[in-house]
């Protein structure tokens, strides 16, 4: 199977998993100074090593919500947060060889010969999920499967 790494979609991701396909249009770039200070402390506490790329603002479910896009080695990661600096989701991207073995197992038999255009990590609420952009048979498509395998709808 091959393994391609792209440019994580945050805010389209955030819309599937959310269920919020308005908040496309609500995202705004702003200033990583324009970040409230919980939301900054917060996110290098949790993230020490990691550079800022930018940062966003937009309205989710009616709340303000900042997103913070970081890169650290390999990893890119978008994290989200309440302006008191809670977490609402962490994404970041991550090696195929790295998930679950039964998350392998099942993407490796659905999409057999498949490649790997996308592979992220999601932890929203204490919950793991592992998403992945394929491309198999001339389409692209993406699935979502909890630590087990078992898939998630968005």
């Amino acid at each position: 199977m091959k393994i391609h790494r792209h440019k994580l979609t945050t805010s389209g991701l955030l819309a599937i998993l959310a269920g919020a396909t308005s908040a496309l249009a609500q995202e705004q770039k702003i200033s990583c100074t324009a970040v409230p200070a919980a939301v900054r402390t917060a996110f290098e506490k949790a993230f020490p090593k990691a550079k800022i790329r930018h940062c966003s603002r937009e309205v989710e479910k009616g709340k303000t919500v900042y997103e913070i896009a970081s890169v650290e080695g390999e990893t890119r990661r978008d994290v989200s947060f309440h302006a008191d600096g809670t977490v609402i989701v962490v994404e970041e991207t991550i090696a195929f060889g790295s998930v679950p073995e039964p998350v392998r197992r099942v993407v490796n038999d659905r999409y057999p010969g498949g490649e790997i255009m996308r592979a992220e990590k999601i932890i929203r609420d204490g919950t793991v999920l592992y998403e992945f952009g394929i491309k198999h048979g001339g389409k692209h498509m993406e699935i979502v499967l909890d630590p087990g395998g078992n898939e998630v709808k968005p």
